[in-house]
């Protein structure tokens, strides 16, 4: 990918983060609170948005960002898993990592160097489909 490109290190780190999200974020959460699965995630999204209307106020621009952009995939990965359905939260994850290495694949075998190649980066990854639904 145009970023670094991926090692299998990161892809598992991937992983793991995006397990945790689920099984400690969501399934853990929604036991320990007592509330549907659909209830703790809306929760965690919705608590997420209010955070992230308070990022401003942090003075480190780098923690900042930092914090804005985990945030930001925490939340839009909290959606997918929402549009897909919590049952199917394992076969996502692979399907994620698998997007993440083919996008890797794809910029630094075919397109890195070429004039468009960023465009033709973004063509390529609207041709993949995550969704079971």
């Amino acid at each position: 990918m145009a970023l670094c490109g991926f090692n299998e290190k990161m892809l598992e780190g991937l992983k793991l983060f995006h397990n945790g999200l689920v099984e400690h974020g969501i399934i853990e959460r929604s036991k320990k609170k007592n509330q549907t699965v659909g209830e703790t995630m809306n929760k965690e999204i919705e608590d997420m948005g209010r955070f992230q209307k308070e990022l401003s106020t942090i003075e480190d621009s780098e923690i900042r960002e930092l914090i804005r952009t985990l945030t930001e995939y925490a939340c839009a990965f909290y959606k997918l898993i929402q549009r897909e359905g919590i049952e199917n939260y394992e076969k996502l994850i692979e399907k994620i990592n698998n997007l993440y290495f083919e996008m890797d694949d794809k910029f630094y075998s075919e397109l890195e160097g070429k004039p468009d190649d960023m465009k033709q980066l973004a063509i390529y990854l609207n041709k993949i489909n995550l969704g079971e639904k």
